[in-house]
Protein backbone atom coordinates (compact mmCIF):
# COMPACT_ATOMS: atom_id res chain seq x y z
CA UNK A 1 0.00 0.00 0.00
CA UNK A 2 1.18 3.74 -1.06
CA UNK A 3 1.65 5.47 2.24
CA UNK A 4 4.10 8.30 3.49
CA UNK A 5 7.32 8.21 4.65
CA UNK A 6 10.45 9.84 5.81
CA UNK A 7 14.37 8.68 4.82
CA UNK A 8 16.26 8.52 7.57
CA UNK A 9 20.06 7.52 7.43
CA UNK A 10 21.25 3.84 9.27
CA UNK A 11 23.71 5.72 11.63
CA UNK A 12 20.66 7.88 12.92
CA UNK A 13 17.63 5.45 12.77
CA UNK A 14 17.22 3.36 16.03
CA UNK A 15 17.18 7.01 17.57
CA UNK A 16 14.88 8.34 15.07
CA UNK A 17 12.50 5.75 14.91
CA UNK A 18 12.21 6.01 19.07
CA UNK A 19 11.54 9.26 18.72
CA UNK A 20 8.38 8.79 15.41
CA UNK A 21 6.64 5.95 17.84
CA UNK A 22 6.82 8.04 21.07
CA UNK A 23 4.87 10.95 19.12
CA UNK A 24 2.80 8.87 17.42
CA UNK A 25 3.85 9.83 14.10
CA UNK A 26 5.07 6.38 12.86
CA UNK A 27 2.81 4.00 10.54
CA UNK A 28 3.20 1.02 12.86
CA UNK A 29 0.84 -0.86 10.57
CA UNK A 30 3.68 -1.06 7.82
CA UNK A 31 7.13 -2.45 7.59
CA UNK A 32 10.16 -0.24 7.70
CA UNK A 33 12.37 -0.76 4.47
CA UNK A 34 16.23 -0.42 4.14
CA UNK A 35 17.69 1.18 0.83
CA UNK A 36 21.65 0.77 0.91
CA UNK A 37 22.72 3.37 3.63
CA UNK A 38 18.75 4.73 4.44
CA UNK A 39 16.03 3.31 5.90
CA UNK A 40 12.34 4.13 5.19
CA UNK A 41 9.99 4.51 7.76
CA UNK A 42 6.71 4.93 7.16
CA UNK A 43 5.14 8.02 8.72
CA UNK A 44 1.53 9.60 8.77
CA UNK A 45 2.70 13.32 7.56
CA UNK A 46 5.30 13.63 4.74
CA UNK A 47 5.13 15.07 1.13
CA UNK A 48 7.21 11.89 -0.52
CA UNK A 49 5.21 8.57 -0.64
CA UNK A 50 6.18 4.55 -1.36
CA UNK A 51 4.48 1.25 -1.45
CA UNK A 52 5.12 -0.22 1.50
CA UNK A 53 3.85 -4.08 3.19
CA UNK A 54 1.29 -4.16 5.85
CA UNK A 55 2.64 -6.24 8.99
CA UNK A 56 0.80 -9.47 8.85
CA UNK A 57 -1.19 -9.08 11.68
CA UNK A 58 -3.00 -6.17 9.97
CA UNK A 59 -3.14 -6.87 6.45
CA UNK A 60 -6.64 -6.84 5.20
CA UNK A 61 -8.14 -9.93 3.95
CA UNK A 62 -10.70 -8.02 1.97
CA UNK A 63 -8.18 -5.70 -0.20
CA UNK A 64 -9.75 -4.65 -3.57
CA UNK A 65 -13.48 -4.83 -2.01
CA UNK A 66 -12.43 -0.98 -0.38
CA UNK A 67 -10.33 2.62 -0.90
CA UNK A 68 -9.39 4.45 1.98
CA UNK A 69 -9.73 8.13 0.87
CA UNK A 70 -8.14 10.90 3.20
CA UNK A 71 -8.97 9.77 6.68
CA UNK A 72 -12.21 7.67 5.25
CA UNK A 73 -12.76 4.45 3.86
CA UNK A 74 -15.05 3.33 0.51
CA UNK A 75 -16.61 0.31 0.41
CA UNK A 76 -18.63 -1.41 -2.56
CA UNK A 77 -21.88 -2.69 -1.80
CA UNK A 78 -21.93 -6.58 -2.14
CA UNK A 79 -22.40 -9.38 -0.34
CA UNK A 80 -20.61 -9.63 2.85
CA UNK A 81 -19.52 -5.82 3.17
CA UNK A 82 -20.77 -6.19 6.79
CA UNK A 83 -17.89 -8.40 7.19
CA UNK A 84 -15.72 -5.91 5.47
CA UNK A 85 -16.55 -2.91 7.80
CA UNK A 86 -15.75 -5.04 10.91
CA UNK A 87 -12.41 -5.66 9.62
CA UNK A 88 -11.65 -2.26 8.48
CA UNK A 89 -12.78 -1.16 11.96
CA UNK A 90 -10.34 -3.27 13.84
CA UNK A 91 -7.24 -3.34 11.65
CA UNK A 92 -7.04 0.63 10.14
CA UNK A 93 -9.07 2.96 12.90
CA UNK A 94 -11.15 4.81 10.71
CA UNK A 95 -12.88 8.27 11.19
CA UNK A 96 -15.56 6.72 9.03
CA UNK A 97 -16.50 4.29 6.97
CA UNK A 98 -19.33 4.56 3.66
CA UNK A 99 -21.25 2.19 1.22
CA UNK A 100 -21.02 2.99 -2.51
CA UNK A 101 -23.92 1.84 -4.27
CA UNK A 102 -22.68 3.03 -7.40
CA UNK A 103 -21.90 6.40 -9.33
CA UNK A 104 -25.16 8.38 -10.69
CA UNK A 105 -25.46 11.42 -12.98
CA UNK A 106 -23.68 13.38 -15.58
CA UNK A 107 -20.83 14.32 -12.86
CA UNK A 108 -20.68 10.93 -11.76
CA UNK A 109 -20.98 11.15 -8.10
CA UNK A 110 -20.93 8.17 -6.11
CA UNK A 111 -24.24 6.95 -4.06
CA UNK A 112 -22.56 6.89 -0.54
CA UNK A 113 -24.27 6.11 2.76
CA UNK A 114 -22.14 6.37 5.56
CA UNK A 115 -22.62 3.20 7.86
CA UNK A 116 -19.75 3.82 10.21
CA UNK A 117 -18.10 6.41 12.63
CA UNK A 118 -18.50 10.49 12.04
CA UNK A 119 -18.55 13.21 9.06
CA UNK A 120 -18.94 13.09 5.65
CA UNK A 121 -17.12 11.76 2.66
CA UNK A 122 -14.24 14.79 2.81
CA UNK A 123 -10.93 15.41 3.21
CA UNK A 124 -7.31 16.04 2.70
CA UNK A 125 -6.30 12.98 0.34
CA UNK A 126 -2.08 12.33 -0.09
CA UNK A 127 -0.78 11.12 -3.70
CA UNK A 128 2.37 10.85 -4.81
CA UNK A 129 4.02 13.56 -2.99
CA UNK A 130 0.69 15.96 -3.19
CA UNK A 131 -2.31 16.63 -1.76
CA UNK A 132 -5.42 16.99 -2.63
CA UNK A 133 -9.00 17.94 -1.35
CA UNK A 134 -11.65 15.44 -2.16
CA UNK A 135 -15.36 15.60 -1.06
CA UNK A 136 -17.03 12.61 -2.76
CA UNK A 137 -20.34 14.18 -2.29
CA UNK A 138 -19.66 16.97 -5.08
CA UNK A 139 -17.22 15.29 -7.52
CA UNK A 140 -16.08 11.63 -8.42
CA UNK A 141 -12.09 10.85 -7.15
CA UNK A 142 -10.97 7.38 -7.21
CA UNK A 143 -7.29 6.37 -5.47
CA UNK A 144 -7.45 3.27 -6.69
CA UNK A 145 -5.77 4.91 -10.13
CA UNK A 146 -2.74 6.42 -8.27
CA UNK A 147 -0.39 4.25 -10.18
CA UNK A 148 -2.07 4.92 -13.40
CA UNK A 149 -2.10 8.58 -12.93
CA UNK A 150 1.82 8.47 -12.72
CA UNK A 151 2.08 5.97 -15.80
CA UNK A 152 0.38 8.55 -17.31
CA UNK A 153 2.39 11.66 -16.37
CA UNK A 154 5.27 10.18 -17.10
CA UNK A 155 4.19 9.43 -20.81
CA UNK A 156 3.19 12.36 -21.20
CA UNK A 157 6.56 14.30 -20.15
CA UNK A 158 8.18 11.27 -22.27
CA UNK A 159 6.41 12.48 -25.57
CA UNK A 160 5.58 16.25 -24.89
CA UNK A 161 7.52 18.62 -27.17
CA UNK A 162 6.15 21.67 -25.93
CA UNK A 163 2.39 21.41 -27.22
CA UNK A 164 -0.63 21.71 -25.49
CA UNK A 165 -2.29 19.10 -22.83
CA UNK A 166 -5.52 18.28 -22.69
CA UNK A 167 -7.02 16.66 -19.20
CA UNK A 168 -10.75 16.27 -21.25
CA UNK A 169 -12.19 14.51 -17.62
CA UNK A 170 -9.76 16.39 -15.08
CA UNK A 171 -11.72 15.93 -11.80
CA UNK A 172 -10.20 17.64 -8.85
CA UNK A 173 -7.09 17.31 -10.92
CA UNK A 174 -5.09 14.00 -10.04
CA UNK A 175 -3.61 14.02 -13.42
CA UNK A 176 -3.49 17.85 -14.20
CA UNK A 177 -1.62 18.56 -10.72
CA UNK A 178 1.07 16.66 -11.45
CA UNK A 179 1.71 17.49 -15.04
CA UNK A 180 1.69 21.47 -14.45
CA UNK A 181 4.38 20.24 -11.00
CA UNK A 182 6.57 18.97 -14.00
CA UNK A 183 6.24 22.56 -16.40
CA UNK A 184 3.86 21.01 -18.88
CA UNK A 185 0.89 23.56 -20.57
CA UNK A 186 -1.97 21.94 -19.63
CA UNK A 187 -5.80 22.82 -20.09
CA UNK A 188 -8.12 20.79 -17.77
CA UNK A 189 -11.86 20.72 -18.27
CA UNK A 190 -14.64 19.02 -16.95
CA UNK A 191 -18.71 19.90 -17.21
CA UNK A 192 -18.80 19.66 -13.26
CA UNK A 193 -18.67 22.96 -11.57
CA UNK A 194 -17.50 21.79 -7.96
CA UNK A 195 -14.91 19.59 -9.52
CA UNK A 196 -13.38 22.68 -11.54
CA UNK A 197 -14.05 24.41 -7.86
CA UNK A 198 -11.89 21.83 -6.10
CA UNK A 199 -9.44 21.70 -8.51
CA UNK A 200 -8.83 25.13 -8.39
CA UNK A 201 -8.33 24.61 -4.66
CA UNK A 202 -5.99 21.77 -5.60
CA UNK A 203 -3.73 24.17 -7.75
CA UNK A 204 -3.53 26.38 -4.84
CA UNK A 205 -2.54 23.80 -2.25
CA UNK A 206 0.06 22.11 -4.62
CA UNK A 207 1.04 25.29 -5.90
CA UNK A 208 0.76 25.49 -9.48
CA UNK A 209 -0.94 27.59 -12.09
CA UNK A 210 -3.00 26.22 -14.74
CA UNK A 211 -5.86 26.63 -16.56
CA UNK A 212 -9.34 25.10 -16.23
CA UNK A 213 -12.50 25.63 -17.25
CA UNK A 214 -15.86 23.81 -16.80
CA UNK A 215 -17.18 22.24 -19.78
CA UNK A 216 -18.63 19.59 -21.71
CA UNK A 217 -15.42 18.10 -23.02
CA UNK A 218 -16.78 16.51 -25.60
CA UNK A 219 -18.64 19.40 -27.45
CA UNK A 220 -15.82 21.65 -26.82
CA UNK A 221 -12.74 19.83 -28.04
CA UNK A 222 -12.91 20.21 -31.83
CA UNK A 223 -12.61 24.08 -30.71
CA UNK A 224 -9.30 23.47 -29.34
CA UNK A 225 -6.46 24.29 -31.42
CA UNK A 226 -2.67 23.44 -31.09
CA UNK A 227 -3.25 20.06 -29.34
CA UNK A 228 0.03 17.69 -28.77
CA UNK A 229 -1.62 15.18 -26.65
CA UNK A 230 -5.12 14.47 -25.07
CA UNK A 231 -5.82 12.28 -21.81
CA UNK A 232 -9.50 11.28 -21.71
CA UNK A 233 -9.31 9.32 -18.54
CA UNK A 234 -13.80 8.28 -18.85
CA UNK A 235 -13.58 4.49 -18.67
CA UNK A 236 -17.29 4.30 -18.69
CA UNK A 237 -17.83 6.23 -21.83
CA UNK A 238 -18.80 4.61 -24.80
CA UNK A 239 -16.42 3.39 -27.27
CA UNK A 240 -17.96 5.10 -29.81
CA UNK A 241 -18.13 8.46 -28.23
CA UNK A 242 -14.44 7.93 -27.81
CA UNK A 243 -13.66 7.18 -30.86
CA UNK A 244 -15.79 10.09 -32.77
CA UNK A 245 -13.76 12.44 -30.83
CA UNK A 246 -10.48 10.99 -31.73
CA UNK A 247 -11.14 11.33 -35.27
CA UNK A 248 -11.35 14.98 -34.46
CA UNK A 249 -7.89 15.18 -33.79
CA UNK A 250 -4.75 15.89 -36.20
CA UNK A 251 -2.80 13.93 -37.09
CA UNK A 252 0.29 12.70 -34.54
CA UNK A 253 -1.86 13.74 -31.42
CA UNK A 254 -1.36 11.43 -28.58
CA UNK A 255 -4.04 10.06 -26.56
CA UNK A 256 -4.06 8.05 -23.80
CA UNK A 257 -7.46 6.85 -22.71
CA UNK A 258 -9.43 4.29 -20.45
CA UNK A 259 -12.18 1.97 -21.34
CA UNK A 260 -13.66 -1.12 -19.08
CA UNK A 261 -14.69 -4.30 -21.16
CA UNK A 262 -15.51 -7.35 -20.61
CA UNK A 263 -11.73 -9.62 -20.77
CA UNK A 264 -12.63 -11.46 -23.49
CA UNK A 265 -13.45 -8.28 -25.79
CA UNK A 266 -10.97 -7.11 -28.14
CA UNK A 267 -11.14 -3.61 -28.13
CA UNK A 268 -10.02 -1.54 -31.41
CA UNK A 269 -9.47 2.03 -32.74
CA UNK A 270 -9.94 3.55 -35.95
CA UNK A 271 -7.19 5.40 -37.37
CA UNK A 272 -4.67 5.40 -34.71
CA UNK A 273 -1.55 2.94 -33.81
CA UNK A 274 -2.24 1.52 -30.41
CA UNK A 275 1.56 2.04 -28.43
CA UNK A 276 0.69 0.96 -25.58
CA UNK A 277 -2.35 -1.45 -24.23
CA UNK A 278 -2.21 -2.65 -20.42
CA UNK A 279 -4.79 -4.38 -17.82
CA UNK A 280 -5.33 -1.40 -15.01
CA UNK A 281 -7.08 -4.19 -12.82
CA UNK A 282 -9.84 -6.07 -12.10
CA UNK A 283 -13.04 -4.36 -12.68
CA UNK A 284 -16.01 -7.10 -12.51
CA UNK A 285 -15.67 -10.56 -12.44
CA UNK A 286 -15.87 -10.73 -16.10
CA UNK A 287 -14.37 -7.57 -16.89
CA UNK A 288 -11.18 -5.33 -16.66
CA UNK A 289 -10.16 -1.70 -16.85
CA UNK A 290 -7.42 -1.30 -19.48
CA UNK A 291 -5.28 1.55 -20.57
CA UNK A 292 -4.66 2.74 -24.09
CA UNK A 293 -1.72 4.32 -25.42
CA UNK A 294 -2.42 5.51 -29.10
CA UNK A 295 -1.13 8.05 -31.77
CA UNK A 296 -3.44 9.32 -34.43
CA UNK A 297 -2.92 8.78 -38.19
Amino acid sequence: MRVPYLRIRQKDAEKEIDRLKASGEMLRDFRIRREGEWVLVPVKHSEETSDFEENPRIRMDHVGSFERVADFFVIKEREGWQEIIKEIEKKQSPRAIFLDSGVEGTFRIRKLQRVYGTGQPAGIHKENGLRYHIDLERAYFSPRLASLRTEIAESCTRLTKSGLIVDMYAGVGPISIPLLKRGLRVLSIDVNPAAVELLGQNMRLNKVKGNAIIADSNGVYDCLRGVEQVIMNHPTQSLPVTQGIIGKMKRGTYIHTTYISNRMDRIEFDGVEVLERKTVHGYSPSSSLFYFLLEKK
